[in-house]
């Protein structure tokens, strides 16, 4: 694992533990919580509905979300989503983290079986939302639409 990812998983680690946070795997991948698929990662910040996300740190952005996040349209996209799987208003979802990051492979760090990807570096994004204590995974190439992650593995290098 890169000093890198090092310092992520630490930062990662602490913020769940300031913010009270969900019950988390020792693998990524694993599911953690009753929550219908939500991804077990543990989050790096947390914003509440109608607080100003630039409030909140996040991995990558020098320890802040965009002020923007929450109305970017790849990322109203992915809160609809969180929203209709929780089963909850979109209000409800909350920003956990953001990074952007490179996904070592095609897969974007969510590989699928019998599935062939391209061996190179892709650039993307990292975006964890979260309702309760259930965390949710998506992920994107840059410029594309976020995916939601039931199964993330660690194949990326956070680079912001």
């Amino acid at each position: 694992m890169s000093t890198m990812n090092l310092r992520l998983a630490a930062a990662l680690v602490t913020a769940l533990v300031a913010t009270g946070g969900c019950a988390a795997s020792t693998q990524e991948g694993t599911d953690a919580t009753t929550s219908p698929n939500p991804a077990s990662t543990t989050p790096a910040a947390s914003t509440t509905p109608g607080s100003t996300a630039s409030e909140s740190p996040s991995p990558g952005t020098g320890g802040t979300l965009p002020a923007d996040i929450r109305t970017r349209p790849e990322v109203a996209a992915a809160i609809a989503d969180t929203a209709q799987r929780a089963q909850v208003d979109p209000d409800q979802v909350l920003v956990a983290a953001w990074s952007p990051v490179t996904w070592n492979d095609g897969s974007l760090g969510c590989p699928q079986k019998d599935m062939l990807y391209t061996q190179a570096l892709v650039d993307g994004e990292l975006l964890m939302l979260r309702v309760e204590q259930a965390l949710f995974q998506y992920h994107s190439a840059r410029g594309g639409p976020f995916t939601y992650c039931a199964a993330p593995d660690a194949s990326y290098t956070v680079t912001g």
